[in-house]
């Protein structure tokens, strides 16, 4: 792969290279961060290792919650916004208390997307995890988000100078977006870069120490819950995504992002874990090759016959976690959930499916 193109380099100050985001923010309802995302480790080409750090955390998360086309956006952004640095500001004294990587000067934004107050806490926009899920959560919520460009979703979410009116504001650009859109291919490179390198990576995970989800104790997750810490990094990443989804609604044909069934849950983790999955339980029981209960593997489809099918034909498929635990999402009026491999099994088991 090419090498990355050298960033600006950055002093004691750092000059912004985007204005950040001057509109009106989301409204900000403190929560608990919903992730550990399985990040990985190691230095990437062409970025320092604070960027390199920051990156592979704002990619790991959007991936694992949005998938894929959200974490373009959201490495783009974070790009375009602070060059992938977590900045404190002296507009915004109290985002001093809290470890950053450089001071920038735009108005009273903070951290990686240069959120202002609105946004949420000081702490919450210095913190490159929390600010990153307050970014997804207005991803998430822009109608259309999925189908619009990348840089349109950047920019209809920051809602930065980039307005599309030329202005003294953004240099005379009547580009809708054109900051984000100008960091875009670098944006790509860094996601492949990330790719190339994942596979020995650590994951966040101390030899031999499971990853743990910050989740756990929840929708059937027991505390203490951690992925092994031999499962591939598709797996891992298939396996996070689905229990990022903990929760939300079962409905009959959804792929997600808000709502999903059985199938459509299956599908959207593992094109997380960077493998396309036929849409329904009948595409899903062909997919990869077949293994059995005894040497089932984290990210492994389990098939059920369900309420409507058989062992020939099953209706209702799951995704092993490992530990001995399945999540789906089971039915009309139920959530996202986790229960044991033994009860998921109970009335007769269909197949089981190795992916990755």
């Amino acid at each position: 792969m090419p090498a990355l193109r050298a960033m600006v380099a950055v002093g004691a100050a750092v000059i912004l290279v985007a204005v950040a985001a001057l509109g009106a923010a989301p409204a900000w309802v403190p929560e608990p961060t919903r992730l550990p995302a399985c990040t990985t480790t190691g230095p990437l080409s062409g970025l320092t290792d604070g960027q390199a750090e920051n990156a592979r955390i704002v990619a790991a998360i959007a991936e694992a919650r949005l998938g894929p086309d959200a974490a373009l956006i959201a490495v783009m952004t974070a790009l375009t916004e602070s060059n992938l640095r977590t900045l404190a500001n002296p507009h915004d004294p109290t985002g001093t208390a809290y470890p950053h990587q450089g001071l920038g000067y735009d108005h009273d934004s903070l951290g990686l997307f240069q959120q202002r107050p609105g946004w949420g806490t000081a702490a919450a926009r210095m913190d490159p995890v929390a600010s990153t899920n307050l970014f997804l959560d207005a991803v998430e919520a822009h109608p259309g988000w999925r189908t619009e460009p990348a840089w349109q979703v950047a920019q209809d979410v920051q809602q930065s100078a980039f307005n599309g009116m030329p202005s003294l504001g953004n240099g005379g650009s009547s580009a809708y977006g054109g900051n984000y859109l100008t960091h875009q291919a670098q944006a790509r490179a860094i996601l492949n870069d990330i790719g190339v390198t994942a596979g020995t990576a650590t994951c966040g995970a101390a030899a031999g120490s499971a990853v743990q989800i910050s989740n756990a104790g929840s929708f059937g997750l027991p505390p203490g819950y951690g992925i092994s810490p031999d499962t591939p990094i598709a797996a891992r990443r298939a396996v996070t995504f689905a229990l990022a989804q903990l929760g939300k609604p079962y409905l009959w044909g959804a792929t997600g992002p808000d709502r999903f069934d059985c199938s459509g849950l299956t599908q959207a983790a593992w094109r997380a874990g960077g493998h396309q999955l036929g849409r329904t339980t009948w595409d899903q029981a062909a997919e990869g090759s077949p293994t059995s209960i005894n040497t089932i593997r984290p990210g492994d489809l389990v098939l059920i016959p369900g309420s409507d099918g058989s062992l020939a034909s099953p209706t209702h498929v799951g995704l092993y976690v490992g530990s001995g635990l399945v999540v789906h999402a089971p039915k009309s009026g139920d959530v996202v959930r986790v229960t044991r491999l033994t009860r998921f099994i109970s009335g007769g088991l269909a197949g089981v499916r190795h992916i990755a």
